[in-house]
């Protein structure tokens, strides 16, 4: 199996360079990423274990996101990744913000799009340990009792989605 190709970017998100993800990761150079918040008619949101296999961040609890590949729009590469981990395909989704986000493991400029769901999750075993959907509220107070462990970047992407600070 190739690896997969991404491509590095500019701090204006431009194109400058297209790499194998390991080399991207292993430099942490500049990519860009989707996340999605993915929401039921209820208003809950859908929340994911990482699988322990993951290269950044094994076993923590995250909203949905992930690279975009070479050539790819940030639109393409979410409904790819939707479909891939999570076994939703032709979500309507709608853009809510740009995020970007650097520290010793990562560096991206970030699409984030939300969408309604209430049919069939199929989880992609390779990426996912486990998921669940709850309330805006019990999201907040998980992030904030520290009861699970979520990923920073993640962490920053609801305060930032919400409109406060939950550490």
């Amino acid at each position: 199996m190739t690896e997969e190709m991404v491509d590095i970017i500019d701090e204006n998100d431009n194109v400058i360079d297209t790499v194998a993800r390991s080399e991207m990761r292993k430099k942490n150079l500049l990519h860009r990423t989707v996340y999605f918040m993915v929401l039921n008619s209820k208003g809950e949101m859908l929340i994911a274990k990482r699988s322990e296999t993951k290269d950044i961040d094994p076993g923590v609890y995250e909203t949905p996101g992930a690279c975009v590949s070479h050539g790819e729009s940030y639109e393409l590469a979410a409904q790819r990744e939707l479909e891939e981990e999570f076994g939703i395909k032709n979500a309507e989704l709608k853009f809510l913000f740009d995020f970007s986000y650097k520290d010793e493991t990562r560096n991206s400029i970030s699409r984030v799009y939300s969408c309604i769901y209430d049919g069939e999750i199929i989880p992609q075993e390779e990426e996912v340990d486990e998921y669940s959907f709850v309330s805006p509220e019990e999201l907040k107070k998980m992030v904030r009792e520290g009861k699970k462990k979520f990923a920073p970047q993640r962490i920053l992407l609801l305060e930032k989605y919400f409109g406060e600070k939950l550490q």
